[in-house]
């Protein structure tokens, strides 16, 4: 029998509970929280100043391809080394060089040399550091958790990220209307030594979940010889490729939505981003439990093709207020989607091959969308932003379709051997 709604909310909140009675897991979700609202301002203000600066769709998608793709030649390197060592210790190292960048972004527009290119080249600088760090930072939640509490703790996760994203953008669009670019960078310099000072305080916490450390070194290869033998974590990451390549680039073009299609400026550009980050937040309280694996399935299909069409809808809108009302939806349906697919591929993953297999989702989570976006940009520059939305939309709906066949074929089929 189906429970009682009343008794799942309270089993949920147990959950939570549960994971926040971890002193680990709360120390680095304080930090980590405060981290990603200046994150999300300095994203706010990347794009803005870049717009500022060039006027152009396709400088946008430059950036934002600067800032992710370099994870693709760092995120291998990066999940060995979660595989060896303690992700805290990694996260640490990562936050004071990231927070190094920042404070050179902030230089730099303070006295007047900030560029296109420039702002390019700190992106990708930025992008290698992220790529190293971000299989570490998929893994914290199982290494922080225990297993049965892991769908709960990656909720946890998605929501202080996105509600970062629904805070990060309101405060860097008043910033830059009563302030200043450079000021936004500083403090997102601050937000990163604040998770730094967090992660120096768990940095020799032992896992809660056990794990083997893998001395064997790490290459591209034996990483997707791994990731073929499990077919159905293939069909899961190859749906976030999908949707990072087709679904997800829209949001790294909001400053010239905000411009061109709505006419709002900075105030429009924060609130679409809000709008995004309140519908994920949403998406991740209200689907965060664990499911079992085909149910887990349809909610990571029914709602990536939920996210495929909110884009279309977006992009056809003409109205600013029934646009932020689609993204929010559009936000819950990623969100919903991303957390169910991590948490499928943790628990289905041998923990002394975790950071390996994550070091290859991470290389899909971020060189999709840097790819996306730079095609993206170029097209709605060449076409238009209506049609290269409806025309990304329908062909991430499309991709959505053709995996889920896959992904309800290969359910049936039994998993290959190592060495087969």
């Amino acid at each position: 029998m189906r429970a009682h709604p009343l008794e799942a909310v309270r089993a949920r909140i147990n959950d939570f509970r549960a994971v926040f009675a971890i002193p680990a897991f709360a120390t680095y979700q304080a930090g980590n929280f405060v981290m990603t609202i200046g994150f999300w301002m300095q994203r706010i203000a990347v794009g803005w100043v870049t717009w500022e600066m060039t006027g152009s769709e396709a400088w946008l998608g430059l950036v934002a391809f600067a800032e992710l793709f370099p994870s693709l030649l760092t995120a291998v390197w990066g999940g060995s080394m979660a595989d060896r060592h303690p992700v805290p210790r990694i996260m640490y190292w990562g936050q004071i060089a990231s927070a190094a960048v920042s404070l050179l972004l902030a230089v730099l527009y303070f006295t007047d040399t900030l560029t296109p290119v420039i702002m390019a080249l700190a992106m990708a600088l930025l992008g290698a550091v992220s790529g190293v760090l971000l299989p570490a930072r998929l893994a914290m939640a199982s290494y922080l958790a225990p297993r049965k509490l892991l769908p709960s703790a990656l909720a946890v996760n998605s929501t202080g990220f996105n509600l970062s994203r629904f805070i990060g953008p309101a405060l860097a669009g008043l910033l830059l209307v009563v302030g200043s670019a450079g000021l936004v960078f500083s403090l997102s310099a601050l937000g990163f030594v604040v998770l730094s000072i967090s992660l120096h305080r768990i940095r020799n916490v032992p896992p809660q979940t056990r794990r083997t450390p893998d001395s064997t070194p790490v290459r591209l290869g034996q990483v997707l010889r791994d990731l073929t033998a499990t077919p159905m974590i293939l069909g899961v990451i190859a749906l976030q490729l999908a949707q990072g390549m087709l679904i997800r680039p829209a949001s790294e073009i909001f400053p010239a939505y905000a411009e061109l299609a709505f006419d709002r400026g900075e105030f429009g550009l924060g609130m679409l981003n809000a709008a995004l980050g309140v519908g994920a937040i949403v998406g991740a309280l209200v689907l965060s439990r664990s499911r079992e694996t085909r149910e887990a399935l349809v909610q990571i299909l029914v709602m990536g093709a939920v996210f495929a069409l909110t884009l279309i809808v977006f992009a056809l809108t003409g109205s600013f207020w029934l646009a932020l009302l689609v993204l929010t939806v559009h936000g819950a349906a990623m969100s919903s989607s991303n957390i169910a697919a991590l948490a499928y591929v943790q628990l289905e993953t041998p923990q002394d091959r975790l950071g390996r297999i994550l070091s290859l989702y991470t290389i899909v989570f971020r060189v999709g969308p840097a790819v996306g976006a730079f095609v993206f940009g170029l097209t709605a520059e060449a076409a238009g932003l209506v049609s290269t939305g409806v025309v990304f939309g329908v062909a991430g709906l499309v991709a959505t379709g053709l995996l889920a066949l896959y992904l309800l074929g290969a359910q049936g089929r039994p998993r290959r051997a190592e060495g087969d």
